[in-house]
């Protein structure tokens, strides 16, 4: 309903975090803060949505698959996604080289070239959105519309969640809420970046439900643009 007027994905985000809003430690070990049965929800998503999309920050750090890993051994593997500015991605990656699932990584066109030539050389499709030092989130889901990509599930930082929630990019949330509690003020939250000033300017959330995954809290609902 909003690809075929708009040839936008839609774009829904993912966050999995503590009671006290922390998605990891202030040391930054975050396996496992939900439960089986929620992390088993999230490989369900995956299944259903067109493509997944995650900041360098989660590459580097978590070096995930972005699969779906369902216990049958069903499912389909998203089209991989990373905002990419630099270039950082590893060609040792597993979504460079694991050769699971098709991988997409977005730059600008101020990115070095010969990193862009390194992935393009190992098999990724090196994408260029916006002309500055970010890439500009709104030309690349215009991008991916184009490729008939028709919905975005987003499991990125707390950064990436933020570019894309101060751009309306987003449409729907699922939060995982796990019933504990770790502290710290330097500990990573769901939404970070610059975050908005004044409470006018935040997003809202309507559409509201809430299920108990064997103890974890999921709540789903839609932003308002």
């Amino acid at each position: 309903l909003k690809w075929v007027p708009e040839k936008m994905p839609f774009v829904a985000l993912k966050t999995a975090m503590t009671l006290d809003g922390k998605i990891a430690t202030r040391t930054g070990e975050s396996q496992w803060i939900t439960n089986e049965a929620s992390r088993r929800r999230v490989h369900e998503y995956r299944d259903r949505y067109d493509g997944i999309l995650v900041g360098i920050g989660t590459v580097l750090h978590d070096d995930p698959s972005l699969t779906t890993r369902l216990p049958d051994g069903t499912g389909k593997n998203p089209v991989r996604i990373i905002v990419d500015s630099q270039a950082r991605t590893p060609l040792t990656a597993k979504v460079v080289c694991d050769g699971q699932a098709k991988t997409i990584v977005a730059v600008t066109e101020q990115t070095p070239a010969e990193r862009c030539e390194a992935l393009e050389a190992a098999g990724v499709e090196v994408v260029r959105a916006g002309k500055g030092a970010h890439v500009d989130l709104r030309a690349l889901m215009q991008m991916l519309g184009q490729r008939e990509i028709c919905s975005v599930f987003v499991e990125g930082g707390g950064s990436v969640n933020f570019s894309l929630l101060q751009a309306g990019l987003v449409d729907k949330v699922y939060a995982f809420i796990a019933p504990k509690i770790i502290g710290g003020c330097t500990a990573l939250t769901p939404v970070e970046g610059a975050g908005f000033a004044a409470l006018k300017d935040c997003v809202e959330l309507s559409g509201i439900q809430v299920e108990e995954m064997a103890g974890d809290i999921l709540l789903t609902a839609y932003t308002r643009h």
